[in-house]
């Protein structure tokens, strides 16, 4: 007989043998459970981060980096999501989106001045068979913004701006203005339809010709208020992309011109194209040691009605504010700031109007101008002798936004406009390359209570 071992026996092995096979059983489910969810998510849901690129238009965007140091951009800047950018009251630059696979623009979000915001995210699918959106995320924004989105964009787009407001939502194409605070949003929607979400919950679609207001009550529940925009185009655009291929030519009521103050050289060219996805008027001249020249097109108003006048002109009365708005790129300058006598600007916009006692064939004439070119030596004037304001400087080959404000409030009195003539856009030098979009004149009237 054998010391020191013992026998065990199980008092009931196969119920064991069942837990040990379940155990594993459901170990194995889970894991198949896990890996399948695993690798639905990366193959169909999971992201990467898109390419973000910071433009400055005008003088410089300052940078708080996501670990919290400062930066600032002269030019071009490719900012990091939790990025905070921030724009002076001199400068304006604007972040744009790209896919990193296709290289196709997503959206573009002008900061005007004094405006800043916190850059969340900006992702797209990690494959291109998944059917997740683009996802854009803003928020602590502050100021005023201009959001576009562009055409033929092949993914769904999700972009939201967000202040202590309330969140602005964007997703289909289309051309937005946004004035954001901590106690209000205004949201114009140019073309395109977007939405304005209260913190309640609410939400209220703002669509073409529209502005919505949301207003942030004491308790964070806010108000939303939807009426119809009571500002209008008084003259044409530039047209539309549908005929953009086959007809260079301008819509009605645009002529342009050219003309080089010697015969023997070239003169310069004028095209109505599409260029980032904006239709444009392009005004060019190229070569070396020429003389001056001037390329313009104008636009000439007539009465809304469509009377003909002896003098072509659009009354202003009825409306309570004139603004005039454009976007503006210098491609190409020689002649630095707007030569000697602040009058060759690469772009200049002018005004022809009839204030009150003046005679229709002496029309009082506003202007301003834009260059980029300015040597630290040039003593060039930054202004012309009938503008009320320094023409700017902005950088080349960039795109800047325009904005006027109320001439009927910076004109003084005996300036004011009483009707319009003429709207005149030109390039002045000797050789010289001009984008400008979305030139408008808009009256507005008194908003209906």
């Amino acid at each position: 007989m054998a010391y020191g071992t013992r026998s065990h026996t199980l008092r009931n092995p196969q119920a064991v043998a069942w837990a040990v096979l379940l155990t594993s059983f459901a170990a194995l489910c889970l894991i198949v459970a896990v890996g399948t969810a695993g690798a639905h998510w990366f193959l169909f849901e999971s992201q990467v981060e898109m390419t973000i690129r910071l433009t400055v238009s005008k003088g410089r965007v300052d940078l708080t980096l996501p670990d919290g140091s400062p930066a600032s951009a002269a030019r071009q800047d490719f900012p990091e999501p939790n990025a905070i950018v921030q724009v002076d009251s001199a400068s304006q630059g604007y972040l744009t989106f790209e896919d990193n696979y296709s290289k196709q623009l997503i959206a573009t979000v002008f900061l005007m001045q004094g405006s800043s915001l916190t850059i969340e995210r900006a992702a797209r699918p990690r494959f291109e068979w998944s059917a997740a959106p683009y996802t854009i995320r803003l928020r602590n924004a502050v100021g005023r913004f201009y959001i576009d989105i562009p055409p033929d964009v092949t993914r769904t787009i999700i972009l939201e701006v967000e202040s202590e407001a309330g969140v602005a939502h964007f997703s289909t194409q289309g051309n937005f203005r946004l004035y954001s605070s901590s106690q209000q949003m205004d949201l114009h929607a140019d073309s395109g339809t977007a939405a304005l979400n209260a913190p309640s919950g609410e939400q209220s679609s703002i669509s073409t010709g529209q502005i919505g207001t949301l207003l942030r009550e004491p308790r964070s529940v806010g108000t939303l208020i939807r009426r119809t925009s009571h500002f209008e185009l008084l003259n044409a655009s530039f047209g539309d992309s549908s005929d953009i291929g086959t007809n260079p030519a301008l819509p009605f009521g645009w002529a342009c011109t050219s003309r080089a103050n010697r015969p023997n050289e070239p003169q310069g060219s004028f095209v109505r194209f599409l260029y980032d996805y904006q239709v444009a008027l392009n005004m060019q001249r190229r070569g070396q040691g020429l003389d001056h020249a001037e390329t313009s097109c104008q636009y000439t108003f007539s009465e809304e009605n469509g009377t003909l006048l002896t003098i072509p002109r659009r009354s202003l009365k009825g409306y309570d504010s004139l603004i005039i708005r454009a976007r503006v790129r210098i491609r190409a300058q020689d002649v630095t700031t707007c030569g000697i006598q602040g009058s060759e600007c690469p772009i200049m916009i002018q005004l022809d109007y009839l204030g009150e006692n003046n005679a229709p064939e002496s029309p009082q004439v506003w202007r301003h101008g834009f260059y980029t070119l300015r040597p630290p030596t040039d003593e060039n004037p930054t202004s012309c002798d009938t503008c009320l304001q320094e023409h700017e400087k902005i950088n080349a080959d960039t795109w800047y936004i325009y904005d006027s404000g109320d001439l009927f409030r910076l004109l003084p009195a005996n300036r004011k406009p009483e009707s319009i003539l003429r709207l005149r856009i030109y390039a002045s030098g000797h050789a010289y390359e001009a984008i400008v979009a979305d030139l408008q004149i808009i009256g507005g009237r008194k908003a209906q209570p």
